[in-house]
């Protein structure tokens, strides 16, 4: 079955899913592996609310990196996470955040666009497929 086929309540399950796996992998202190699990298979066809929850485990396991940590675990991610982290910090940008939260996501701005270049910035605004 195709991702956009899933169901509401199936889309709820996975995203479900990944909250407990990124939980337990920041525990086991594995941050980078609980980002790239908190990108992997982002709910571009669910309703909103379950984007909503998709978004908030992805902001948490950033929230689990340190400011010198942050180009690091950005090189680590292969090009299709890399896009997708972007498509979260503009959605993120478009809520009320605290400006200390802000900050940190302009750190992984930064640290991607040095990465992965001005282009991913360009398929964020491009891009129909928004989580």
């Amino acid at each position: 079955m195709a991702m956009a086929e899933l169901s509401e309540e199936e889309w709820r399950a996975k995203v479900v899913q990944h909250k407990a796996a990124v939980e337990e992998l920041l525990k086991a202190r594995k941050s980078k592996e609980a980002l790239a699990e908190a990108l992997r298979d982002p709910p571009y066809g669910a309703p909103e609310e379950v984007k909503t929850q998709g978004a908030k485990t992805v902001l948490y396991a950033l929230s689990a990196f340190r400011e010198a940590e942050i180009r690091e675990a950005a090189e680590k991610l292969d090009e299709e996470k890399q896009n997708t982290l972007m498509k979260y910090l503009y959605k993120f940008w478009s809520q009320s955040l605290p400006s200390r939260t802000n900050a940190q996501l302009f750190v992984w701005h930064a640290a991607l666009v040095e990465k992965a270049g001005t282009g991913s910035i360009v398929r964020v605004l491009y891009d129909c497929n928004r989580p």
